[in-house]
């Protein structure tokens, strides 16, 4: 037990892990979002980057402007734009073994292996976007609140403040932690001293974040309005169970029981216990509610902050006696055979696809806003158009999953009557690559 409480064992833990999510960052190829985010970066001067990010919904500058300056200071690479992941996600596996430290768990290191190995938490540290960078920032924001708890000062006040200002101007939900802050401490603690401070630290990041705020917002909403609107069904909700832990509705099933342990079993105080439960559960409730308001599809990714907490509160069965190690040990094995699967599977293969679109006079794409996946990794290639159309010997047709067949069908059907025929299938894997001859 003295081991899960040893520096030296954690330091060589996050070394190991370090190296571990380094090596692994070649495994898989660049997907959507991330190919999204990149385009408005990759060739950007820095007053580029900030008119890109505002046309994403809910967009804030932090995640990009760190790739911009990766890219600016050591060249563009898949390697460079998703090292900050890496080294973001380390440092909260430090912050989670911070957390159980100061709640005097047996086995702190136990609680940031966990955080460590669940699968959203690898997804997201090998990829070249902001949650990984946003889960630290709020994870270090619940150190210090807790350290501001215990002996209010300006200077902790100061820290957290601008934690969350970090924190929002990386991912806007990460102020859901913020409030189960500040409802904890008002309600259940009852701290007026630290309930000020706190308070006037959020109320100091909120004013800091409303100038892009009131800049970005119409972007925003014309993001949203310009395509399909959401709204967060019930069957919606049943993605939460099924993806948060990445281990499907038994893994979370077993981290539910953990939980229950832990509240039950655990040596913590009350007012401990319900500090914990606000955390992992006011971000859960809160995002989906957000999404439904502002018409946004709901993503699990979004509610990476409760993985920090939900960590937490599985290792404290440790601290149950008899056989409080089953459950946590279970979860633990059963994150690294998913996560295992994962880096075995197949990643999207836009780059592949599009260097076969070389071997075309000129492409068409499906659908034809896909054409920038392409040219990410091609920028070469032609876009047919009516003149290339015409004098074109052979053209390549993109086709991108997740389309209804009847369009489809219908570019072949425009192809077929320009007098073109298809010779091959360049690439059968979605997304899939045809050729056309006349």
């Amino acid at each position: 037990m003295a081991f899960l409480r040893s520096r030296r064992a954690l330091y060589i833990f996050l070394g190991v892990y370090a190296v571990a999510l380094i090596a692994l960052i070649p495994v898989k190829s660049l997907w959507v979002d991330e190919i999204i985010d990149l385009n408005g970066v990759r060739n950007a001067d820095l007053r580029g980057v900030l008119a890109f990010v505002p046309g994403n919904a809910g967009g804030v500058p932090l995640g990009y402007l760190v790739d911009y300056w990766m890219i600016k200071l050591f060249g563009y690479s898949v390697f460079v734009v998703r090292l900050p992941s890496v080294l973001f996600t380390v440092l909260t596996c430090l912050a989670v073994y911070i957390l159980a430290w100061q709640a005097k768990m047996r086995a702190p290191l136990l609680a940031a292996a966990l955080y460590a190995v669940v699968p959203m938490t690898v997804r997201y540290g090998l990829e070249a976007r902001p949650y990984a960078q946003a889960a630290c920032w709020s994870a270090f924001s619940t150190v210090v609140f807790l350290s501001l708890v215990r002996n209010p000062t300006l200077g902790k006040a100061a820290r957290y403040a601008m934690l969350v200002a970090l924190g929002l101007f990386t991912q806007p939900y990460s102020i859901f932690v913020s409030v189960a802050h500040l409802t904890w401490v008002v309600l259940v603690k009852r701290n007026t001293r630290a309930a000020g401070f706190a308070g006037t630290a959020v109320a100091a990041a909120s004013l800091v974040f409303l100038p892009w705020y009131f800049q970005a917002h119409s972007f925003w909403q014309g993001a949203v309005n310009s395509g399909v609107r959401f709204f967060v069904s019930a069957r919606d909700l049943l993605v939460i169970p099924h993806e948060l832990m990445g281990t499907g509705y038994a893994g979370t099933a077993l981290t539910a029981i953990a939980i229950g342990v832990a509240l039950f079993g655990s040596p913590w105080s009350k007012t401990e216990k319900i500090f914990w439960i606000f955390c992992m559960a006011i971000p859960l409730i809160l995002v989906p509610v957000a999404d439904a308001h502002f018409g946004y599809f709901l993503a699990v990714r979004q509610m990476i902050f409760a993985l920090v907490p939900i960590s937490i509160l599985v290792a404290a069965c440790v601290d149950v006696r008899g056989w409080g190690w089953v459950l946590p040990l279970a979860l633990l094995g059963a994150s690294i055979y998913e996560d295992v699967r994962w880096t075995r599977r197949p990643g999207e293969g836009w780059q592949a696809a599009a260097s076969q679109l070389k071997q075309a006079d000129c492409s068409i794409f499906i659908p034809s806003g896909a054409r920038t996946m392409y040219l990410f990794f091609e920028p070469q290639v032609r876009v047919c158009d009516e003149n290339t159309l015409t004098t074109a010997g052979t053209v390549a047709l993109a086709l991108s999953p997740d389309q209804y067949e009847d369009v489809y069908a219908e570019a072949r059907q425009k192809l077929f009557q320009a007098g073109f025929r298809k010779v091959a299938d360049l690439r059968e894997a979605n997304p899939r690559i045809e050729l056309y001859r006349r």
